[in-house]
């Protein structure tokens, strides 16, 4: 405070009070005491003595350099040697020499701070430990630095094997036990579903016609759950079309095309059927990649980097399997009637024994009976004339191929054209580590690289880190 002006009045000492009001860091210092009036000193006096503002570090009183000693270029020596002969003179040797100059107070003032940093230490060193995970947090938070090439890498590298896990897992039907029932990153449920609806679709509409009986009446296995009471006849179909095939064969032969092109018209809704199931199998690969890359990835500017390569490789093996799919529907439906399994031929000899028992039930024969035969009714049962014979064997050759053909397609459609859009070169096996590995620096930082926000705030963070380990350092080696 000012010698000169009234304690009162020193705005000071009501910063003071509210800052310490312990008083555990308070002192007090008097200036400018040679600046008072003569007859002013003992006010003073009482308050350099600690009678009148009561401090718990008491007073000092000290003399600096006037303005004129300062242009008249009184040196810091000479400062000291005023000050000391200054408060040798009455009245000021009245107070304690403990508690006048600076000489006295610089040493004081150091103890204070002293034991004040000691008592204040262990508080410090824990606030910079508080301060120094709180900031590592906000580091952590940010995730893995992606500001190099080789962390860019690095970073991809770690989530594409994340990513590839968690696809094995869903083809092999290992789902984590939080997931939804219906979630779809139940990936090889949903693809079993699609294909045993496929597999349902094409056995029940999949011919344009349904085949019959030997009893001629309708296979119940070829009636979907749509198809009206009365259905078309194919006997009458195959009739028509036998005799608008006729050429240069022999009466009650077949004209060899003829089976062709019935087969052909029979499974003309395949390529609907089949084409159909492949994109719902696409679209739920679709599905499925984008919940994946959520589950995987959380910062949004490189999951969409991510969802828009596995997009970009759905498209393409779409169409590697659409073209695949045609090719064999051209091989089923375009070529040649042909098989090599000998479900055919087991399933024409029941079709034809089932005929044959069929007829002669139709005249009263069973197993066991033993009633005289009538042979002449027996032949007329048995042989029917060359067109309608003809007709029956073209029914039943064409069903049991169908039967064989039609096996073969959906299989081959399930195993080799959809489950290769989820095989080492589907969309869903193409982010991996591999592709992360043949990506240029370019490609990595148009990919990973962090944005100008994230990365200043990593920059600020961790300078602030390296400042509070050093600090640490610094206050356990004190």
């Amino acid at each position: 405070m000012d010698a000169r002006n009234n304690l009162a009045n020193q705005e000071v000492f009501k910063l003071a009070r509210a800052a310490d009001p312990a008083g555990n860091r308070t002192v007090g210092i008097i200036t400018k005491c040679d600046a008072l009036q003569p007859g002013d000193e003992d006010g003073v006096l009482k308050i350099a003595q600690n009678n009148v503002e009561h401090l718990q570090h008491g007073w000092f009183v000290v003399r600096n350099r006037s303005t004129k000693e300062i242009q008249e270029g009184v040196t810091i020596v000479q400062r000291h040697e005023n000050e000391s002969q200054f408060f040798q003179r009455a009245p000021w040797n009245a107070l304690s020499k403990d508690r006048v100059g600076v000489k006295a107070l610089k040493p004081f003032l150091g103890q204070l701070l002293y034991e004040h940093i000691r008592r204040e230490f262990p508080a410090l060193v824990r606030e910079i430990e508080d301060l120094y995970r709180e900031t590592q947090r906000k580091v952590e938070a940010l995730g893995a630095s992606r500001q190099t090439a080789a962390e860019q890498r690095q970073y991809l590298t770690r989530m594409a094997n994340r990513y590839q896990r968690n696809v094995e897992d869903a083809l092999k039907g290992n789902y984590a036990a939080d997931l939804d029932v219906k979630s779809k990153l139940k990936l090889r449920m949903h693809l079993r579903d699609l294909a045993e609806q496929f597999e349902k679709d094409l056995r029940s509409k999949g011919h344009t016609l349904p085949f019959q009986q030997a009893d001629g009446s309708v296979d119940a296995d070829y009636l979907g759950q749509d198809d009206n009471l009365e259905v078309p006849d194919i006997m009458q179909w195959i009739h028509q079309r036998y005799r608008d095939s006729r050429g240069a064969e022999l009466p009650g032969t077949v004209n060899p095309a003829l089976l062709v092109s019935l087969f052909r018209q029979q499974t003309v809704q395949w390529e609907h059927i089949a084409g159909s199931y492949l994109d719902q199998v696409v679209q739920l690969i679709a599905e499925y990649s984008q919940l994946e890359s959520r589950r995987t990835e959380e910062d949004e500017a490189v999951r969409v980097s991510l969802e828009s390569i596995v997009i970009s490789r759905i498209e393409s093996t779409k169409a590697s399997a659409t073209s695949q799919l045609k090719d064999m529907l051209y091989d089923e439906r375009g070529g040649i009637l042909q098989t090599v399994n000998h479900y055919f031929a087991e399933t024409l000899e029941k079709i034809r024994q089932e005929r044959v028992i069929a007829r002669l039930q139709a005249l009263g024969f069973y197993d066991g009976m033993s009633t005289p035969v009538d042979f002449g009714k027996l032949t007329s049962a048995i042989h029917l004339s060359n067109e309608d014979q003809a007709v029956l064997d073209i029914h039943d050759v064409l069903k049991a191929y169908y039967k064989v053909a039609i096996k073969r397609f959906a299989d081959y459609v399930v195993v080799s054209v959809a489950e290769r859009l989820l095989g080492d070169q589907g969309a869903l096996k193409f982010f991996s580590s591999e592709h992360v590995g043949s990506l240029s620096d370019a490609q990595l930082a148009e990919m990973a690289a962090e944005s100008y926000t994230t990365s200043s705030a990593r920059v600020d963070l961790e300078h602030r880190c390296e400042r509070y380990r050093k600090a640490l350092r610094v206050a356990k080696s004190v």
